[in-house]
């Protein structure tokens, strides 16, 4: 159509550390080079690989700020699939049909097109936002430092001295969480009006930094969809639940969230899935209607019934159960019963 320009793409196998990452062009049909992704200026739209590695967030902020879009690819566990669906166009551009850097490019534009014609696109690249951006590098980082504390803390059960490193990784856990909690408060609008609703305020930092996480990696307002993203569905048997898929780093946050809520709530326990459906569609309602925090009925003196309606009346419990809840801090990890 003439008058309106065409927007470019490239698609692009990322690479870690030194190597650097291989792009395909279709509308030129070239395969070419980069060091880094802040060099694709001359490109409208980039679509990456399911691997964001941590150098990358820093050249991703610099093409969005040139007013680059810039798109994920979401299902990793379909490699295989694709590969074996596009072999024979595979062969043709690549000369072979195993893994190579140049064969992923071209496939991840090969899931593009089909996708295009399927009219489902949204289902295989999502967007990154400037949200993404500036939090998902925080939440690694804390990821990273929390699997550090958890490793300290497995050896002071063993009567292993790690005294200052414990000390020092739980400030270091800390202070991590309490950096995504005032990004979060910075980007996410409506953040804090949604912590309210749970009855979460601002030195709740370990309830905060879990909602952050969760509304950074759960993009969904349905709970229908939410619920297969957490992986907190109701499957009919231990089997089907390992077969179905969902993101584990959304559910540990939402975990986080949980455990933090049930806390406030007077029930020092790990949270179950049962609770977390119940947390999950009170953060989405709230998310829903973000714009107009008023029409959420949050008010003072309001916060301790609503968690009342949410979450039902604290159950007391052992001291057994109390301690081994401590033992994980807020991000305890377990395998809630439905």
């Amino acid at each position: 159509m003439s008058g309106v320009s065409k927007m470019s793409k490239t698609f692009i196998d990322t690479a870690w550390n030194s190597k650097k990452h291989v792009c395909y062009d279709p509308e030129k049909d070239i395969f070419f080079e980069v060091n880094s992704l802040a060099e694709l200026k001359d490109y409208d739209e980039i679509y990456l690989d399911s691997s964001i590695f941590p150098d990358m967030w820093t050249q991703l902020r610099e093409v969005m700020n040139d007013g680059k879009k810039v798109y994920y690819f979401t299902r990793p566990w379909k490699w295989k699939e694709i590969r074996k669906r596009f072999k024979e166009e595979l062969k043709a551009k690549t000369g072979k049909v195993s893994k190579t850097d140049k064969g992923d490019a071209f496939l991840l534009w090969k899931v593009y097109e089909l996708s295009l014609t399927k009219r489902n696109t949204h289902r295989y690249f999502k967007p990154l936002t400037i949200i993404d951006i500036e939090l998902r590098p925080l939440l690694m980082r804390e990821r990273i430092l929390y699997r550090n504390l958890q490793r300290v803390q497995k050896a002071s059960m063993f009567d292993v001295d790690v005294g200052s490193d414990l000390k020092m990784l739980k400030k270091m856990v800390e202070d991590a969480r309490r950096e995504v909690v005032n990004r979060a408060i910075r980007l996410i609008p409506g953040f804090i009006d949604i912590a309210k609703c749970l009855g979460l305020d601002r030195d709740d930092i370990n309830g905060l930094a879990g909602l952050a996480g969760l509304l950074v990696h759960n993009k969904s307002v349905s709970y229908k969809k939410s619920i297969n993203y957490l992986g907190l569905y109701k499957a009919k048997s231990i089997d089907g639940r390992r077969k179905r898929r969902y993101s584990d780093r959304a559910q540990r946050y939402l975990t986080i969230l949980a455990n933090a809520v049930l806390w406030k709530n007077g029930e020092h326990r790990p949270a179950r899935y049962r609770d977390m459906r119940k947390i999950l569609k009170t953060v989405l309602q709230a998310w829903r209607q973000r714009g107009s925090p008023r029409g959420w009925g949050i008010g003072p003196g309001k916060t301790r019934t609503h968690l009342k309606v949410v979450l039902g009346e604290p159950k007391r419990l052992e001291a057994r159960t109390v301690s081994i809840f401590l033992l994980g801090g807020s991000g305890y990890q377990t395998s809630p019963s439905p």
